[in-house]
């Protein structure tokens, strides 16, 4: 993990990958946030990572090993640079794919994104690559409750908020069975 956090600093002088002000704050605010959500999905599952941008959560949960994640990024810096922390630390259990996850025609176990997107357009593009039995496994932060709030207008499934170990306030949202709301009344 720490030949990837200084990875990721290197590149942060060259591109904006997180913010300034997270710098101090690496560990805990962008690499055990990330490390927590083996938690909530298991190393041998089949994970897609949307939106993976520096490789949060994606990289992180390669290097803790889980079986297989793909990493969908639309950015070429960002996914050379993605390709360039797999060739040096040795990662075969990922596969990068600059895009958008819309292109994508396989099924994954569990779908994850940070930053990325308002639950809405999450599930509207994950919904089609999720397996059967799979799950959502999002770290959506201090308004989950609120952009949950939201979602369920359209969407329905088993919805879980879950404290993050990180940060007092925020919220991973857990949810399987997601589908579009049919029919009104």
């Amino acid at each position: 993990m720490r030949d990837y956090a200084q990875l990721l600093l290197e590149e942060n002088e060259r591109q904006n990958l997180i913010s300034r002000a997270s710098v101090e704050t690496l560990w805990d605010r962008h690499i055990l946030d990330s490390l927590q959500l083996l938690n909530h999905g298991a190393s041998d599952d089949l994970w897609l990572d949307v939106g993976s941008g520096p490789g949060l959560p994606g990289i992180v949960l390669a290097i803790a090993g889980v079986r297989h994640i793909t990493l969908v990024e639309p950015r070429r810096l960002r996914t050379d640079f993605l390709a360039r922390c797999c060739d040096t630390l040795g990662l075969s259990n990922v596969t990068i794919v600059t895009g958008k996850a819309e292109q994508l025609r396989a099924r994954f176990d569990v779908i994850t994104a940070r930053a990325v997107a308002s639950l809405d357009k999450l599930f509207a593009i994950g919904v089609p690559l999720m397996s059967q039995n799979g799950r959502w496994v999002l770290p959506k932060g201090r308004s989950a409750e609120k952009e949950l709030e939201e979602a369920r207008v359209t969407w329905q499934g088993d919805f879980r908020l879950v404290p993050s170990q990180t940060d007092p306030d925020a919220r991973i949202l857990v949810a399987q069975g997601v589908r579009r709301r049919t029919g009104r009344g």
